[in-house]
């Protein structure tokens, strides 16, 4: 008799064949999402890392920041030109080229006349008065900016004490004139009444003289 055959478990069979089917479709299905995922992902990063001008997103900082040191500088130094007027020279800066190829000032000076005015302490202080203004005439000024102006303080400090010293020596020209002016004054008004009393005597001897030829 032919041996009993064992019944074979389609559904079993069928099932196990549905799941790998199921499973190879689900991991084709995952991976087409994650390449999908990235790629989006590749793009809005690429979008966010560069600009029009094809700046990277370190390059835009960069170029953000020496925008903003240029117009600290310029705001700075013309600070110093407007208050110094004519004892201010005109701004000049020091430059750096930006990623985006454009020069961006980093740094600056102004020059400015700290020379007292020879003779004439008066015109020195107010002089240095414009210096000390123009030395701190920015929002910030720096070390250099504070020592330009204590400069300016010592000399037209000097310049005061030549001042009153100068006044004095005026003063005491103008008392000492007075009072010579006075003395001569006196010797003149002295010589005066002197010579009016010669005068006087010389009309008495007349008349005496006229009385005796009169007589005689």
């Amino acid at each position: 008799m032919p041996a009993p055959q064992t019944p074979t478990d389609n559904t079993a069979s069928t099932t196990a064949s549905q799941d790998q089917a199921a499973q190879a479709g689900n991991g084709r299905l995952i991976d087409l999402q994650t390449f999908t995922n990235a790629s989006n992902a590749e793009q809005e990063g690429e979008e966010e890392s560069t600009d029009p001008s094809g700046l990277t997103e370190e390059e835009r900082a960069q170029v953000d920041e020496l925008k903003q040191t240029d117009r600290k500088v310029r705001a700075h130094e013309q600070a110093h030109a407007a208050a110094g007027g004519a004892y201010a020279s005109s701004p000049s800066y020091e430059y750096e080229n930006g990623p985006d190829g454009n020069r961006y000032a980093i740094g600056g000076e102004v020059s400015i006349d700290v020379s007292p005015v020879s003779g004439d302490p008066e015109a020195t202080i107010q002089k240095m008065e414009v210096v000390k203004r123009a030395a701190l005439a920015p929002a910030e000024p720096s070390p250099q900016d504070r020592a330009v102006a204590a400069q300016a303080d010592q000399t037209r400090l000097k310049a005061q004490a030549e001042l009153r010293e100068q006044r004095a020596e005026e003063q005491q020209a103008a008392t000492e004139g007075g009072a010579a002016g006075t003395g001569e004054g006196q010797s003149v008004q002295q010589a005066g009444r002197a010579a009016g009393a010669y005068a006087q005597a010389a009309q008495a001897i007349d008349g005496i003289v006229s009385q005796i030829n009169i007589a005689a």
